[in-house]
């Protein structure tokens, strides 16, 4: 993670953190996994509805978070976006949601 903070251009801020979630862990606890129909993590229970997912492309053992920002501030969370829509569960038609612009635009609101 701290590799993918360098390339950002971010190494030595203290307010921006990478989070690694190898296991799913955060991705499950905060409702994220993406679902669809090639996911394999018990998709009957999802909370909204199933597409056929990425999970193909990356593999059966993977669990996609959904493409999302969080705001937290000594530990509360302020704000979460999360980019998708109906048609459109991984945010790949309006992925500018999660994006720093809109969270910035969204943290003046």
């Amino acid at each position: 993670m701290m590799a993918w903070k360098k390339d950002q251009g971010l190494a030595a801020s203290d307010h921006i953190d990478f989070v690694a979630d190898s296991h799913a862990q955060l991705t499950d606890a905060l409702g994220l996994v993406m679902t669809g129909a090639d996911n394999p993590f018990d998709f009957a229970k999802a909370p909204g509805p199933v597409y056929d997912g990425p999970n193909k492309a990356l593999g059966f053992h993977t669990k996609r978070c959904k493409r999302s920002a969080i705001l937290v501030e000594s530990g509360v969370v302020k704000l979460v976006l999360i980019a998708e829509a109906n048609d459109d569960p991984a945010g790949d038609s309006r992925p500018e949601v999660s994006c720093i612009e809109n969270v910035l635009s969204e943290m003046k609101a």
